[in-house]
């Protein structure tokens, strides 16, 4: 019987009198007699904090860089303590501002220090934390502080524009805004214009030195933070999540870490690079190690490239028959996996993806060659990050998203317009997720939550599929299968995977072109028809590597210079494409499409 990575606490059983059929169970080992008891000295996430500043108060906490002569300087550290104190000065400025507990605070800006200090200083103090963030598309700010009924903001001093633009209408019911540094002399004016308080981040610190006051710090149920997460059409959705929440997501990620031989210690560093409105996000993991490390392996003569593949498979070849990857082969470590890990700092231990499936090659190439942890999870900020995670030195999870979560219970629910059954072998149906940290629901939305709320069931819309060993695979979205002329069905996820891995964008296609001698500029490159061919060949070598249907293969492509990231309203915060709009964005050119493919077969 192969290795199992999660227990069956329950039976499926066939839907009856038109419900769907709903498949077993499933919870985490460790959880199989019961979700584990949770830390009676960690309910809160400011406990949490606190707990850490008593045990390490001497320790590095936070580090930024800052220019200096037009070059990044050294990182700059702050201990705990430090921050604690600053923390304290914060939320004492806040309180005598005439803000009482359970008030909604707005946080607008880049990650940085000052957000940590006003996320925690919110913590203490029993506030709500409202992440504002512009990506969700344009007016979303605007849109959440009229809907969260936000009292005082701290901002970003390149973001306080935005917020006292005359189209965010909803800034006025604001009564301060709290620079993270300062504001210009206009901007304060304008502040003051509109009757509100407006204050630099030093002011507000020393405000708060000379006016102490008593923490007023939150119960475990009591919510923490409405973080607004993007639809692909309509609002923004306000996610409800409790102190209860977090603080169990961090205890069942400390309690699955400690089965493995590599622990995380207090020298270990994390580097943020994901906004911190968000709880987990995708797309820079593939981009970073990908650009980051392929393309320093194809600028390397052919014999090197060849040296490097021959001790990747034989490395590959022992992680497969059970070795860690720290045992696998020490020997293609120091003569070319080292020098990988050093491209990635040199420190590099865990490796965490999230939001959605890395491609199983990139996963693979970062297993074998990264020297650390690589771990991939599957979750949404429903879920508070974490629905399911893989483990690490398990090659069987190459392609999956692991199993349930410590403190989650996991199941598959029959979608019958779209064929998908758990009962059936393979089991596959809509994930729906349960547990200690779902969210409280949907910020003044009651009809949206009892529609993904069901029995305390929550429904993510994406499709799974289960494995013999417990661990999920992430197949389809509920919502994006479409069935073409013919009466074939397509998922569009599943093949943005598959050909999301071609190598054939940005430097790919300026090499393309330096090679096959096109000197023209990129606008001008991405309009030459040999580039097109050159691109649909490419595709057309990966549909067939992955056994792609014929009705699957790419037939006709729009190389489009820029990256949708460039345009408002193409993309979700999260980076999910806005298919609706991204139709009528090309609706031209595609039709121009259909018409030439039309007159080809004629």
């Amino acid at each position: 019987m192969d290795k199992q990575f999660a227990v069956k606490v329950e039976d499926g059983r066939k839907g009856v009198d038109g419900d769907p059929s709903v498949g077993p169970i499933y919870r985490n080992l460790l959880a199989k007699d019961g979700f584990p008891s949770l830390d009676s000295d960690l309910k809160t996430t400011w406990d949490v904090f606190r707990n850490s500043v008593e045990k390490y108060p001497d320790n590095r906490m936070l580090g930024w860089r800052e220019i200096v002569d037009g070059k990044w300087g050294p990182y700059i550290w702050r201990t705990y303590k430090a921050v604690y104190e600053e923390v304290l000065h914060v939320a004492s400025a806040v309180r005598a501002s005439g803000i009482g507990s359970g008030c909604k605070v707005g946080i607008y800006g880049s990650n940085c220090p000052q957000w940590i200090v006003a996320m925690e200083a919110c913590n203490a103090q029993s506030y709500i934390s409202v992440p504002l963030y512009d990506t969700l598309g344009s007016g979303a700010v605007n849109f959440i502080l009229d809907h969260a009924e936000v009292d005082i903001v701290f901002v970003q001093d390149k973001k306080v524009k935005e917020l006292l633009n005359p189209e965010c209408t909803h800034t006025q019911r604001l009564k301060l805004i709290v620079c993270f540094s300062s504001m210009k002399d206009e901007e304060k004016d304008k502040a003051d214009s509109m009757g509100i308080k407006s204050y630099s981040w030093s002011e507000f610190v020393q405000m708060g030195s000379e006016h102490p006051s008593e923490l007023q710090t939150p119960k475990p149920t009591d919510i923490c933070t409405i973080m607004y997460t993007s639809g692909t059409s309509g609002d923004p959705k306000g996610v409800i999540l409790t102190h209860q929440n977090a603080t169990t997501n961090i205890r069942g990620v400390d309690l699955f870490m400690d089965q493995f031989e590599d622990k995380m210690t207090v020298d270990d560093v994390y580097i943020s690079f994901l906004p911190l409105a968000h709880i987990l996000d995708r797309m820079i993991e593939e981009y970073f190690f990908r650009k980051g490390v392929l393309k320093g392996l194809e600028e390397v003569n052919p014999r090197r490239r060849k040296i490097f593949n021959i001790l990747y498979n034989y490395k590959l070849k022992w992680m497969k028959a059970g070795y860690k990857q720290k045992y696998a082969s020490p020997v293609a470590d120091m003569l070319a996996f080292r020098k990988v890990k050093n491209r990635l700092g040199g420190r590099i231990r865990l490796i965490v993806s999230g939001g959605a499936p890395l491609s199983s090659e990139v996963e693979e190439f970062l297993r074998v060659t990264s020297c650390a942890f690589v771990l991939q999870g599957y979750g949404m900020t429903e879920t508070c990050g974490l629905a399911t995670l893989g483990y690490p030195d398990e090659m069987c999870m190459l392609g999956t998203v692991g199993s349930a979560f410590v403190y989650t219970e996991l199941r598959l629910e029959e979608v019958p317009e779209m064929g998908y059954d758990p009962l059936a072998d393979p089991p596959r149906g809509e994930i729906c997720v349960k547990g200690r940290t779902s969210f409280a629901g949907y910020h003044k939305n009651p009809e949206l939550t009892n529609e993904v709320m069901k029995d305390g069931w929550f429904h993510t819309g994406d499709i799974g599929e289960m494995q013999p060993n417990g661990v999920l695979i992430i197949i389809d979205r509920k919502k994006h299968l479409i069935k073409l002329s013919q009466g074939e069905y397509v998922a569009l996820e599943y093949l943005e995977k598959v050909y999301g891995i071609t190598p054939i964008v940005e430097d790919h296609a300026e090499r393309w072109a330096h090679q096959n001698g096109n000197k023209v500029s990129y606008a001008e490159l991405c309009n030459l028809t040999q580039l097109r061919e050159y691109i649909i060949s490419e595709l057309k070598s990966t549909a067939e590597r992955n056994k792609l249907r014929g009705f699957e293969h790419i037939k006709a492509i729009i190389v489009e210079p820029r990256t949708f990231e460039d345009e408002k309203d193409l993309l979700t915060a999260t980076l999910k494409k806005r298919r609706d709009k991204l139709m009528k964005r090309y609706k031209a050119g595609i039709d121009i499409l259909y018409k030439n493919l039309t007159a080809n077969k004629s």
